[in-house]
């Protein structure tokens, strides 16, 4: 196992801990309280483990001072803190918006925040207009953002957690049933070479536990995301919660 993730996620039918969460941002981007709150929170629920994740993109200059600002904060707090980024995936080529300063740093949220085509992002609602006019197969979309994903795993230059896996799909007008198990199979077979996670995660209600069932069939590493932006977000699970009970009675 990866040691960035190790031990914050389980493998296959072994459901991630919820006492572990490994996605919530602060205020050094788009998150609502700072640093010091959101690990308050996590202290005051007795977890045991998390995650800081701010989103950076290429031109990003701050995250030399935010690795210091976490491994400070780490010293002090009475859980693990780990020093995460969330980066979106740029093309179908797999590049992710990641700036070169990444010293410090212990994983990467590979995010689908837009679609990925050859050229860059596609803005979602371009997409759905684009499908809805016929000119784009909804299959073609899927095989596009497989593609890419797979791809970004490949080349990350850190330990990577697929964020909210598919939360781009309804914004296209889509539904996870225009997922196939090939392109589960590929991406599972991805995320085992290369040690990668997928996140559960609570604010986009995704995967769905079908997804998260036939990944953990195959050996998938899984951990648990609130996504939080404010401290009453951290750990308060509700769709991750359904999506592990369900693994848990798969098993």
């Amino acid at each position: 196992m990866t040691p960035g993730l190790d031990p914050t996620a389980s493998r296959g039918l072994s459901p991630p801990a919820l006492a572990v969460d490994l996605h919530m941002h602060t205020t050094t981007s788009d998150g609502h309280a700072p640093l010091a709150d959101m690990i308050a929170q996590a202290e005051r629920l007795d977890l045991s483990g998390m995650g800081v994740s701010d989103h950076v993109r290429s031109d990003t200059d701050w995250v030399p001072e935010y690795v210091r600002a976490v491994r400070s904060a780490r010293r002090l707090a009475a859980l693990p803190v780990r020093c995460g980024v969330e980066a979106k995936i740029l093309d179908t080529r797999g590049r992710l918006d990641l700036p070169h300063a990444l010293a410090g740093v212990d994983y990467v949220l590979v995010a689908d925040h837009r679609v990925p085509a050859l050229d860059g992002p596609l803005h979602p609602a371009d997409v759905r207009s684009a499908i809805d006019r016929g000119e784009l197969p909804a299959a073609a979309v899927v095989d596009a953002l497989i593609e890419a994903t797979v791809r970004a795993l490949e080349s990350s230059p850190l330990p990577a957690i697929i964020a909210h896996l598919f939360s781009v799909l309804p914004k296209c007008g889509l539904t996870e049933t225009a997922v196939g198990k090939e392109h589960l199979n590929r991406l599972a077979a991805t995320c085992r070479r290369t040690a990668s996670a997928v996140e559960i995660n609570e604010k986009w209600r995704c995967p769905s536990s079908r997804v998260v069932r036939m990944l953990a069939r195959q050996g998938v590493l899984l951990t648990a995301g609130s996504d939080a932006h404010a401290p009453a977000e951290v750990a308060r699970w509700s769709y991750v919660r359904a999506v592990v009970d369900d693994l848990a009675a798969a098993a």
